[in-house]
């Protein structure tokens, strides 16, 4: 159901609600999907209430801004500048943060899984981004991403029901470019650190102009009219260890990692000026 930027409830539902929600499922799945279609699976990880859905998308994430707030505040509408890279005067373009799960978005999950449940349907939720921990959020703001477990017992049909005991699974589902400020936020200095063990024919950089089979495939050259285009650096990382800004080292250091060497970066035409050698060398 939805998915990363679709919109998802901020205000609690009824019980007319849920009801309708089980009878319009029932309908779909014999209308489109011949009574084959066992349930939902939640995918419910965040949006923004501005125009994500529309051709531009105004959603993004702020470590300092963004990770600092509750999830009450996220869903308020937090905003935030960034630099606005395109040319002409120098200006900036504002972003609102991802709106995480809130004890009212719990409340409707809840329950729908309990008449979905009711009514025999499978129901796979939630997704992991809100379910860091099975611990207390002991932290002043509420923001160490465990929103599924602190509201997991909601009041549904006059009872009380736990939302992770109805669910029949929970879809393990982590983002190496998003962690919610989760490595920034954690007291563990090695929580988000590269410590897995580097297979000999997997390294964690890829450096193509060792390997003869796939030499050309990641870097690419393209001259036109004058002009270059590079399409890949010789080397980049391609399995555990991050780079660009504010990257976690192994040892719990955060450093600016290059993503390339120099001059082996993406340029676009007009940068034959710049890298006059590499135009030579294609």
């Amino acid at each position: 159901m939805g998915s990363w930027c679709t919109s998802f409830p901020t205000k609690e539902w009824s019980e007319d609600e849920f009801h309708s929600f089980v009878s319009y499922f029932e309908t779909i799945r014999e209308s489109t999907f011949g009574g084959n279609l066992d349930g939902i699976d939640w995918d419910w990880e965040g949006f923004c209430s501005e125009t994500c859905l529309k051709d531009k998308c105004s959603c993004g994430w702020d470590d300092k801004v963004c990770g600092a707030a509750t999830p009450a505040e996220l869903a308020a509408g937090l905003k935030f500048e960034i630099p606005d890279t395109s040319p002409g005067p120098e200006k900036t373009i504002t972003m609102e943060c991802y709106t995480m799960p809130t004890k009212e978005t719990v409340q409707v999950m809840t329950g729908i899984t309990y008449y979905m449940k009711q009514a025999g349907h499978v129901v796979m939720a939630p997704m992991s981004t809100a379910v860091y921990s099975g611990e207390p959020d002991t932290s002043a703001k509420q923001n160490m991403r465990n929103e599924f477990v602190k509201w997991r017992k909601q009041t549904v049909g006059g009872k009380e029901v736990d939302l992770l005991e109805m669910a029949d699974g929970i879809l393990l589902q982590w983002y190496s470019g998003f962690d919610a400020s989760l490595c920034q936020l954690s007291d563990d200095p090695k929580a988000c650190t590269c410590d897995n063990v580097q297979l000999e024919d997997y390294p964690n950089i890829y450096n193509n102009t060792k390997d003869p089979n796939v030499a050309g495939v990641y870097y690419q050259y393209l001259y036109t009219d004058h002009a270059g285009l590079n399409l890949y650096p010789q080397t980049q990382p391609v399995r555990c260890q991050a780079c660009g800004p504010n990257t976690i080292m192994p040892n719990g250091t955060r450093v600016d990692l290059k993503c390339y060497k120099d001059g082996d970066d993406w340029y676009m035409p007009g940068d034959i000026v710049k890298y006059p050698q590499l135009i030579t060398e294609h």
